[in-house]
């Protein structure tokens, strides 16, 4: 689950807004700082950037809770048409001394998944169309305007959760709003994501095309990224 939540950061931060009218997808890097209700336990940078014929997204995680220290990357490779090449996560926590690191590699031919995860290598032949996390969404809300009410629909590969099953992931439009950023309202862009019904994220983005809040609810925690 909780590599399906670093998934969810990337597509939330990856996409942008502008009263300007965006023709293409934004590619850049941006960095935030992570707190669980409300207290500041680590940062997080993301970058897209176009690479050849593909687009490559990548999450940088760093979180110190105490005894336990945890590093993230997660690296998302897409064609300019937005068909999955590879999907790379790296971790690493360190606890009381004791280290442990996971791999998880998924390289895609069409519909074989080709899943290396460190421990077993397999490979996956899935029957329906699917993406990454990727910049689809990004691509489909400007299509759409971001008009209030678009709900944009995908089937996302995602191991963490399923490796022989996509999930279905929904991005909507939920509208402006007012919202406290440090202290400072702002008047933001609200969307909302889901994917099946085991996540809800809210992401806030203003008018220069910045994510400035994500927030992601679980259970009786609050973990929100806010822009530095």
């Amino acid at each position: 689950m909780k590599k399906l939540i670093l998934s969810l950061i990337i597509l939330t931060l990856a996409l942008s807004y502008c009263q300007t009218r965006l023709t293409t997808i934004p590619t850049g890097t941006w960095k935030y700082k992570l707190l669980v209700n409300g207290a500041a336990i680590g940062t997080a940078t993301i970058s897209n950037a176009v690479a050849g014929n593909n687009y490559v997204s990548t999450l940088d995680m760093e979180i110190d809770a105490g005894h336990i220290k945890n590093s993230t990357r997660q690296i998302v490779t897409e064609t300019r048409d937005f068909k999955p090449v590879r999907l790379e996560v790296y971790n690493r926590m360190a606890q009381n001394g004791r280290v442990n690191e996971i791999k998880t590699i998924a390289a895609f031919k069409g519909s074989a998944v080709e899943l290396d995860t460190g421990d077993s290598k397999s490979t996956i032949t899935i029957d329906k169309p699917f993406m990454l996390e990727g910049n689809y969404f990004m691509q489909e809300l400007i299509k759409a305007e971001f008009k209030e009410g678009t709900v944009i629909k995908g089937y996302v590969y995602e191991p963490s959760v399923d490796i022989e099953t996509p999930v279905l992931i929904l991005v909507k439009v939920i509208g402006r709003e007012e919202v406290s950023i440090g202290g400072k309202m702002m008047n933001l862009l609200h969307l909302g994501y889901s994917i099946e019904n085991l996540k809800n994220i809210d992401a806030y983005i203003d008018d220069r095309g910045i994510t400035q809040k994500t927030v992601i609810v679980m259970l009786n925690n609050k973990l929100e990224l806010i822009l530095e």
